[in-house]
């Protein structure tokens, strides 16, 4: 039986077996990437609080004090906050919201990788300037989960709980967690408590 290489030049053995060579090293290299890349994320899971907590989820509102006939002679909170549902948001509402925040919101699994890798591109460019690439559901995630210091421990976190809320919520339902969620200054949080104020 004849050998593959036996009729082939030395030189083109020699160049099949350097390309086999490169081969086998980019099948190690990339092996190794993806299994650092899941002990990383493994890592990272560990300490993850339970996404199933937002299906019970009721935030603070106001307390309110009546007196004797009805009248509200008060209100305290340590957050003005007013919980609305997703049909008390009206569409010009959520489509200024969701262009100016997050212009993938209805086509991404919580995390936009290519707005991310534009991001970190940007930042490469400036020196190091964090510049923001969360989208709305990466937002929601930091905002009732996790602290806000700008760290990459931090935001792998957020991406990994981002993807979590994704695949248990529809996008209505993460809407309305932001949109009730949301810090606008002055103690007040969510829309309907800033129309308000």
């Amino acid at each position: 039986m004849k050998s593959l290489y036996q009729d082939l030049p030395e030189v083109q053995i020699a160049g099949r077996k350097l390309v086999g060579r490169v081969l086998i090293g980019l099948l190690v290299l990339v092996s190794a990437l993806l299994v650092a890349t899941a002990g990383l994320l493994l890592v990272y899971s560990t300490d993850l609080p339970q996404v199933e907590q937002l299906e019970h989820y009721r935030p603070g509102a106001i307390t309110q004090l009546y007196d004797s006939q009805g009248r509200i002679i008060g209100s305290f909170a340590l957050q003005r906050r007013v919980v609305a549902s997703y049909d008390d948001y009206p569409p010009v509402l959520r489509d200024a919201l969701i262009s100016i925040e997050d212009k993938n919101f209805y086509r991404h699994w919580g995390i936009n990788v290519w707005r991310i890798a534009g991001a970190a591109y940007r930042d490469l460019l400036s020196g190091g300037k964090m510049q923001g690439a969360s989208t709305l559901t990466m937002q929601l995630a930091r905002n009732l989960f996790l602290s806000p210091d700008r760290s990459w421990h931090r935001k792998i976190q957020e991406s990994l709980l981002a993807i979590q809320i994704e695949r248990r919520f529809t996008k209505q339902q993460i809407f309305t967690l932001y949109a009730n969620q949301i810090y606008l200054g002055h103690g007040v949080y969510g829309f309907e408590a800033a129309s308000q104020f």
